[in-house]
């Protein structure tokens, strides 16, 4: 438990200096969710890079679509924030990249009035710190042997160290 109190602490703490200088306070909510996943059960699914990665920046990148349609045609703002997070959890499941935290990224490019270059600043850089942070916490030692964090990291060892040529037999 305390890993995953300082992970995330660690975790936060970095992205809201970044958050400061960027002056994008609304993703911190969405980064909090993220440790949650990312340090409470790093061995589930939507903890693995490409759910975290990838729900975050399509359920942004739903957003910024859908709130320059808002711009341009108009009409109530809380029904095309509705409609954006809706067509955002479509994307991720689409392509298999559902991070449930992210689903509250569209809010927050509407709440923010955000413009594409968010998905560069904050967004990128907060989830570079959020995994860099994840990848340190979830791969210490564990007396209960858990396994490699991302999950893929694991497999790719087994099988390199399975494979013929490695131990020097024919392929």
């Amino acid at each position: 438990m305390l890993t995953e109190f300082l992970g995330t602490f660690l975790a936060l703490s970095g992205a809201v200096t970044l958050l400061q200088a960027t002056q994008h306070p609304w993703l911190l909510p969405s980064f909090g969710g993220s440790c949650v996943i990312l340090f409470g059960m790093p061995r589930g699914i939507m903890a693995q890079p490409r759910s975290f990665f990838g729900g975050h920046a399509l359920a942004t990148l739903t957003g910024l679509v859908l709130r320059h349609l808002y711009l341009a045609l108009g009409g109530p703002v809380e029904i095309w924030a509705a409609l954006a997070v809706a067509a955002a959890l479509t994307v991720m499941a689409a392509t298999r990249t559902i991070h449930s935290p992210a689903g509250a990224n569209p809010l927050v490019v509407f709440a923010e009035e955000a413009d594409w270059h968010f998905l560069l600043a904050p967004l990128l850089p907060g989830l570079c710190i959020l995994f860099v942070v994840a990848f340190a916490a979830n791969n210490l030692p564990r007396p209960w042997g858990a396994g490699p964090w991302p999950r893929f990291l694991g497999g790719w060892r087994v099988r390199m160290a399975s494979c013929p040529q490695r131990q020097g037999g024919k392929p």
